[in-house]
Formats: C-alpha cells, sequence, structure tokens
C-alpha cells in the first residue's frame, strides 16, 4: 500500500524564526522523501503580485489583498502540495491559512477568512506555532533587514500574534506551540521530536 502523505506548516510571526527552522529542517530532514515550499509563492502569477504589494511597489485594497492570498494559496495546494502528498511525501510549508487569518485580522473580521480558507483549501494535519512576543520580534529584525515590510510594526505584530493564539487555542489539538525565545538549534530538536512520535521520521 502507498504511503500517505502529511502536510505540515510552520507558522508565526515575522522575526519569529521561521527561515531558521526551515533550513535546518532542510539540513536534517533534506532527501527524506520531504517536499519543502512556502506561501506566498513567488513563481505563481498571483504570488508575484502579492510580492510587489507587500514590498509598497503596488497598490491594493487591504480586503482584496487577502483574498489574493487565498487565490494564490488554491493555485499553490494544486500545482505542488497535492501532488508531492500524492507521492506519498511529507510536505512542510512556511506559512499557510493560519498567515491570511492573522495578519488579514488587521483588516477584516478574522472569522470570516477563517471561514472562505476552510472552505477553499486543504487543512493541513499539523500546524507549528512559533510563538514569541511582538517586541521581542521587532528587534530581532532592527538591524538585521534592509526594509520592513507592511506588516512589520510592533503594534499590529502584537495583534496578529493574539490571532494566532487564538487559532492554536481553536485548533489545539492538531497545534504544536513552540516558545520561539530559545535557541534555534532547542527549537529545531523539539520540532524534530515532534515529528518523529508522529510521523516516524529519522
Amino acid at each position: 500500500m502507498k504511503k500517505k502523505g502529511k502536510f505540515i506548516v510552520i507558522e508565526g510571526i515575522d522575526g519569529c524564526g521561521k527561515s531558521t527552522q526551515m533550513e535546518l529542517l532542510k539540513k536534517k530532514l533534506g532527501g527524506k522523501g520531504i517536499c519543502f515550499t512556502r506561501e506566498h509563492t513567488r513563481d505563481g502569477p498571483v504570488g508575484k503580485l502579492i510580492e510587489k504589494v507587500v514590498n509598497k511597489k503596488a497598490r491594493l485594497d487591504p480586503v482584496a489583498l487577502q483574498l489574493c492570498f487565498v487565490a494564490d494559496r488554491i493555485d499553490h495546494v494544486k500545482r505542488v502540495v497535492e501532488l508531492a502528498l500524492g507521492e506519498g511525501k511529507i510536505v512542510i510549508c512556511d506559512r499557510y491559512c493560519w498567515s491570511t487569518v492573522a495578519y488579514g485580522s488587521l483588516v477584516a473580521d478574522k472569522e470570516w477568512l477563517l471561514s472562505v480558507n476552510e472552505k477553499v483549501a486543504r487543512r493541513p494535519d499539523l500546524v507549528i506555532l512559533l510563538d514569541i512576543d511582538a517586541k521581542i520580534a521587532v528587534e530581532r529584525m532592527t538591524g538585521t533587514r534592509g526594509k520592513k515590510t507592511i506588516f512589520e510594526k510592533r503594534r499590529k505584530l502584537k495583534r496578529v500574534r493574539e490571532t494566532y493564539l487564538w487559532l492554536a487555542k481553536k485548533f489545539k489539538k492538531n497545534c504544536l506551540v513552540v516558545d520561539g525565545t530559545r535557541k534555534p538549534e532547542r527549537i529545531s530538536q523539539e520540532i524534530l521530536d515532534e515529528l518523529r512520535g508522529r510521523y516516524g521520521l529519522c
């Protein structure tokens, strides 16, 4: 019988350390039947538009932007996620539905955004939330990035974090909340232990 794939998502506010954890996972799990991907996409037509908007190179109504994230997600799932899962692979994605709900809650109702995503997007088997205080996140980003996106401000990140924690409570059976303030290797080990326990990864 063909091995069934699993869909895992890593989430968190900007500055939480997602990119670092994705790189550590690639080093430790790469080449073991695992597909690493991310949202928003950079190669899809909608993803390219999103990239311009979040970096202030184009303008779009804030709610329309959130729906662009959903459209990009539908395309991404069809082109990448479902194909990999169909091959029995484990898919690890940097951002997914929760990002749209959390960041979108700054401009739209979070329940509505969740409903829209639930209707059209595949639900992950596991969401790993790297939780970190907004103040620490902003301090981490100061001086490390040449330019801030429209979302990278402390007040906004505080509200975004609150929505993330709301989602974690709502979907606690399929969510692992990880303390993102610790050293990257300790965080990585906790994630690996969780993946080994759930899916038997080496």
